[in-house]
């Protein structure tokens, strides 16, 4: 792999957005988009897949990864195979508040709030090692509720890639000869359900509901994760860059 890679990885935590997300961004002209190629490998043989990093991407590659929810092995997933990966896909890390995250994981019935919290924090020091590297780039999930056409132009502008409409108002669809995009999707333990949504999707729109989670919960999110994840969220380079208030009813 060369110094920059024609291959961008976006990684986020499992519920933040990134199945829309990425299929919005197979928009763009000359974008191939990759799903979770990396986490396919290591629920299917055991071992990460990194073979996307290898081959040869024409035009721009999108590899999308997630972290969590059923394994110890989801939740700590080895996304990149050096650093070298790192400094040379130049990732996107696309965070959504964790306790929304962890409402809909539990929503969900995904295991245990501790696994979550491992989870969290292992994409936080993801991001934090891309940053050693001199690289990486966060998108904050809850700015497509705030100025949708704003933060696709300027994840596309992180990305390297050309803004269309066609990422908020999908015009097009994958084509069905096309299943390596939704891979990982294929595994038994995966919600079939959310893939056949976006897969009939006619259109990207976020939206929240309101969620709910335990004191108990809160308090502990707050404690392993929620300083950290408001702190790196208010920072002015982040993509939908807010200040999150630290508490909500």
């Amino acid at each position: 792999m060369t110094d920059r890679s024609e291959l961008r990885v976006i990684v986020s935590l499992c519920k933040s957005g990134s199945t829309a997300l990425i299929h919005s961004l197979a928009h763009a002209d000359g974008v191939s988009c990759y799903m979770q190629t990396v986490k396919s490998g290591q629920r299917t043989h055991g071992t990460p897949d990194y073979g996307i990093y290898r081959q040869h991407h024409e035009g721009t590659a999108l590899g999308k990864e997630t972290i969590g929810p059923r394994t110890l092995a989801d939740c700590t997933l080895a996304v990149f195979p050096d650093d070298a990966a790192i400094r040379a896909t130049r990732p996107v890390f696309l965070l959504r508040d964790p306790r929304d995250t962890w409402a809909t994981w539990s929503r969900a019935g995904w295991g245990s709030l501790e696994r979550f919290l491992t989870a969290y924090e292992h994409l936080l020091n993801l991001y934090d090692r891309a940053q050693a590297l001199g690289v990486g780039t966060v998108f904050r999930y809850e700015a497509f509720g705030e100025d949708v056409e704003r933060a696709f132009r300027e994840l596309s502008a992180a990305l390297g890639i050309g803004f269309t409409p066609d990422m908020i108002d999908w015009r097009l669809r994958f084509p069905d000869e096309t299943p390596v995009i939704w891979r990982a999707d294929v595994q038994a333990d995966v919600d079939r359900g959310l893939s056949d949504s976006a897969r009939r999707a006619t259109g990207f729109r976020y939206r929240r509901s309101p969620q709910s989670i335990t004191p108990a919960a809160r308090a502990a999110i707050e404690a392993r994760v929620g300083r950290r994840y408001r702190q790196l969220v208010s920072r002015p380079q982040v993509i939908g860059s807010a200040c999150p208030a630290a508490d909500s009813a």
